[in-house]
């Protein structure tokens, strides 16, 4: 019996010691590889198991041991929610925590600045610059696809496309950035439409595109806005130089009496109401403005020279704008 005992003693040691051993090798592989590494961006590719992830990671030097990566998905039962996609990692990561972020799809991103005044054009490159798309694919969506976004949203999304800084998916493409767009345009621009703006959503865009190239200084959008709501209910034409600028094409510090004689349904010289479409892409302080515009008696205004800040002195009618002109005007 006292054999026996002696026996069972031993055995429960070295049980005892294996069990140990193995915890202790579990803890020393359950640690990150490194202390400090630089992050890498790695790509979970569709149909990833929690095995063959895990044997990856190993491999790519981001993991001590795909087993004990292994364990952690089955023991939390997560293996299944693997999801692909681009991902931040470093190998001074914890296993458990390189499977968190995995498992909870926190995807590498990218954040991407459109600019308040550019056109779709001028979005494509940007587009094109950051490696989202082509600019054909763009503006093959943005151009003629505008509608499969909403039903707000016209054809040519030409003034619907909001500026704005987004943070997007390393592997986000055009779709993607677009129908990102035009759900921003509904969180953040349209609530400002609302029954007392004083004309339908798409014409106060296309206001919103003029107040936009026009306005330099924050607090004159809204006056801005108003000067042409004033010339619309007289029908006097708007006389706008950004819708000119866009008829050409190009951008001119000064215009010239021939310019402003070119045949376009853009040029508010030559035809009176709001041009056929926006001009560019307001922001949102200038659908705002457009939204509601400040009521005054001001029909014209005209470049502040003598102050240079981008400012506008207005009139409220043509002899004072004329005077304006002279007394402003460098």
């Amino acid at each position: 019996m006292k054999k026996f005992l002696a026996f069972l003693f031993v055995c429960l040691l070295i049980a005892g010691g294996v069990a140990f051993w193995g915890y202790s090798k579990f803890k020393e592989l359950d640690l990150p590889k490194a202390d400090k590494t630089e992050v890498v961006i790695y790509e979970v590719k569709p149909g990833a198991t929690l095995r063959s992830l895990g044997e990856d990671l190993e491999k790519q030097g981001l993991l001590r041991s795909a087993k004990v990566f292994e364990f952690w998905g089955r023991y939390l039962e997560v293996g299944h929610l693997i999801k692909a996609g681009h991902y931040e990692l470093s190998a001074s990561m914890a296993p458990r925590e390189m499977l968190g972020l995995i498992v909870a799809g926190r995807t590498a991103t990218q954040k991407l600045t459109f600019p308040e005044g550019l056109t779709l054009e001028q979005c494509a490159k940007i587009v094109h610059k950051h490696k989202i798309g082509t600019e054909q694919e763009f503006l093959k969506l943005t151009k003629h696809n505008g509608k499969k976004y909403g039903k707000i949203f016209p054809a040519d999304m030409e003034g619907y496309f909001l500026p704005d800084t987004y943070t997007l998916p390393l592997s986000c493409d055009v779709p993607h950035l677009v129908s990102t767009a035009a759900a921003r345009f509904e969180e953040l621009a349209l609530p400002y439409h609302t029954k007392e703006s004083p004309l339908s959503l798409h014409d106060t865009i296309i206001l919103a595109s003029l107040v936009e190239r026009e306005a330099q200084v924050p607090q004159e959008r809204p006056i801005i806005a108003g000067v042409y709501i004033n010339r619309l209910n007289d029908g006097m034409k708007l006389e706008c130089d950004a819708t000119v600028q866009f008829a050409l094409g190009k951008q001119k510090e000064y215009l010239l009496y021939k310019d402003l004689e070119i045949d376009s349904p853009y040029n508010t010289y030559k035809y009176a109401g709001l041009p056929v479409g926006p001009i560019c892409n307001p922001g949102l302080e200038s659908i705002k403005a457009a939204c509601r515009p400040k009521k005054s008696d001001y029909y014209y205004y005209v470049r502040n020279d003598v102050k240079g800040d981008g400012s506008h002195v207005f009139g409220r009618n043509y002899s004072e704008h004329q005077q304006n002109i002279r007394k402003y005007q460098r």
